[in-house]
């Protein structure tokens, strides 16, 4: 059995799994403080109250930029260069290994969700950011440095564009990451989430409309040139703002049809994540 441990920008989960990528029992907490001696005490807090006796090895989804148990960059906590795994790992007593949550999530889908059976696949989720994680010939793709799939800070505006938690400005996770896309909206006027973004659109709201085709038409267009590159076997989507706004994926539905090549998506399965909040702690602890 392995521990499971899910950071996010708001709250931390951790859960035993089993060596077939269930969930045996989880404890979930929000963060009270933001800094990585906070996240530390969270973390040890709750470990305490599962009964991890059984754990031979711990895995962190962790929402950042990574280079192995470093974290480079975390915009939702405002890290940056935080040796957090070994941190981890002294005060869980057991060996830790810090992964990307996309990447935890994705891993979670192949072993036990959505991607199951599939030996290539590219998977997308939409939340409060924007992210994905590439697996190809059944092995994670980390590249050079450790940072492929940072698929939300893909640019979509050649020069300037609105600004990133990243620092950076056009990326595409500054105009449909959820809290970014919430934020341009009350700029424009308009209040609720993404789910009200969506029916405001679709009703003919004219500044909506400008604002869903070019933020959606971006997202679905740079999926669709993924598919090209990367030719997987499943398109995995998920996420708080793909799993709540139908209208979207049957966008990148449509564009990825139309506009990756032939050749790239013969064959290919677009499917919704099937394991919902779990994926990320499962593919975590099973990467662990």
């Amino acid at each position: 059995m392995k521990l499971g441990i899910d950071i996010g920008g708001t709250n931390v989960r951790l859960a035993t799994v089993s060596d077939e990528g269930s969930v045996v029992a989880s404890v979930r907490q929000p963060l009270a403080g933001k800094s990585p001696a906070d996240v530390v005490a969270l973390v040890t807090t709750l470990s305490k109250k599962l009964n991890i006796a059984g754990c031979t090895a711990a895995g962190i989804g962790f929402a950042g930029m990574l280079r192995g148990n470093l974290v480079v960059n975390a915009p939702n906590l405002g890290w940056r260069d935080v040796n957090f795994g070994e941190q981890l790992q002294a005060a869980l007593g057991m060996p830790a290994r810090l992964v990307n949550d996309l990447s935890a999530a994705a891993w979670g889908e192949k072993s036990a969700g959505a991607a199951r059976g599939f030996a290539n696949a590219f998977t997308v989720f939409v939340g409060t950011g924007v992210g994905s994680a590439i697996i190809a010939n059944n092995a994670l793709l980390g590249g050079q440095t450790g940072v492929a799939g940072e698929f939300g800070h893909v640019k979509i505006v050649a020069e300037g564009g609105r600004l990133c938690g990243c620092g950076e400005s056009g990326c595409l996770e500054a105009y449909i990451g959820g809290a970014k896309l919430t934020e341009w909206m009350r700029e424009r006027g308009m209040l609720g989430s993404p789910v009200d973004f969506e029916i405001a659109a679709k009703a003919g709201n004219a500044d909506a409309r400008e604002m869903y085709d070019f933020a959606v038409g971006s997202l679905a267009l740079a999926i669709a040139n993924q598919v090209t590159v990367l030719n997987p076997g499943a398109l995995v989507l998920g996420g708080g703002v793909l799993s709540h706004c139908p209208g979207m994926v049957q966008r990148i539905r449509d564009v990825v049809g139309a506009r990756s090549t032939r050749a790239s998506r013969d064959g290919l399965q677009i499917r919704m994540a099937a394991l919902g909040d779990d994926s990320g702690i499962i593919g975590a602890a099973l990467l662990a």
